[in-house]
């Protein structure tokens, strides 16, 4: 049996995990969740801060899916 967490809640869960972490830009980064399904999009400095947006989102409860669209500046080489 699936306990169902409404959106509203998954939303403020992450919302506060992501304000407690200095590392993540959180201004630049615009999410919605529909059904557990959360979808980022915005940007990051580097491809570490996409992936600690969602390690640190991938386990909050109700969650089921990410989409994770951040994205981040290439960096390229003089």
């Amino acid at each position: 049996m699936t306990t169902c967490i409404p959106d509203l809640a998954i939303t403020e869960q992450i919302s506060s995990i992501l304000h407690r972490d200095v590392r993540i830009p959180e201004q630049d980064i615009h999410m919605s969740v529909h059904d557990g399904w959360v979808l980022l999009e915005g940007h990051v400095d580097f491809e570490a801060d996409r992936q600690l947006v969602q390690t640190r989102i991938e386990n909050v409860a109700g969650v089921c899916r990410i989409t994770n669209n951040l994205t981040y500046p290439r960096q390229t080489s003089i």
